[in-house]
């Protein structure tokens, strides 16, 4: 028989994992110190950040978004913007190389070490390491709208090479451009970045067949 001495290990053990978990779900527990609402989202930074600047990328970002079929009236987010330190190791567990994530359960666009004056962010990468901020944050908006579209379930049987090449498709962008490509698959063949650029070419090829239908891509993939 367990005794109440046995059990109170165990629920401090439990009480401290929720607590280091909840950032995860609700990331605005880690005090960002900056909040600024810019249409529909909700902006958090650790730095100050000219009004104007950060409203020139977002507006970026959503329109990018808009310009997909799967996106609905609003796609506001809280959105946070970290510098790349301890927010975002925390916020990005597994991550820590990406650029920037969303969760399935969550509508938050976490995000790496960014720049909003220069419109960049920045993966901490040598090889690849950075893309445009306003990008990358309507590439998180589209896995967002995917899985708005078609159901968290659904959305995680897509294949990869169609979600990442979507949402680099709506981002107008890749991490690499056309000319490393080559230089890439020869000397770092297991690049992450490669998948995607691969997977938005696919994409891009198979909206051209199909007439433009985003729908058609989803289902005939």
């Amino acid at each position: 028989m367990t005794g109440k001495s046995g059990r109170l290990p165990s629920l401090l053990l439990t009480g401290l994992a929720l607590i280091l978990a909840s950032p995860l779900l609700a990331p605005q527990l880690l005090a960002f110190p900056h909040v600024a609402q810019v249409g529909s989202d909700r902006v958090y930074s650790e730095q100050a950040i000219d009004r104007a600047e950060l409203e020139r990328v977002v507006d970026r970002a959503n329109a990018l978004a808009a310009a997909s079929p799967l996106a609905r009236a609003d796609e506001g987010r809280p959105v946070f913007l970290t510098d790349g330190g301890w927010r975002w190791r925390w916020l990005s567990v597994s991550a820590s190389g990406a650029f920037a994530l969303t969760r399935p359960l969550s509508k938050a666009v976490i995000l790496n070490r960014s720049d909003v004056a220069k419109d960049r962010i920045y993966n901490g990468s040598v090889l690849a390491g950075e893309r445009t901020l306003s990008g990358v944050i309507a590439h998180e908006k589209c896995h967002g709208m995917i899985r708005g579209r078609y159901g968290i379930v659904r959305a995680s049987t897509f294949a990869q090479e169609l979600v990442e090449g979507y949402c680099d498709h709506i981002a107008q962008e890749s991490t690499l451009s056309a000319a490393q490509v080559a230089t890439f698959a020869r000397d770092y063949p297991d690049h992450p970045a490669l998948p995607y650029y691969h997977g938005r070419r696919k994409v891009e090829a198979a909206l051209h067949a199909n007439g433009g239908s985003v729908e058609a891509l989803f289902e005939g993939w």
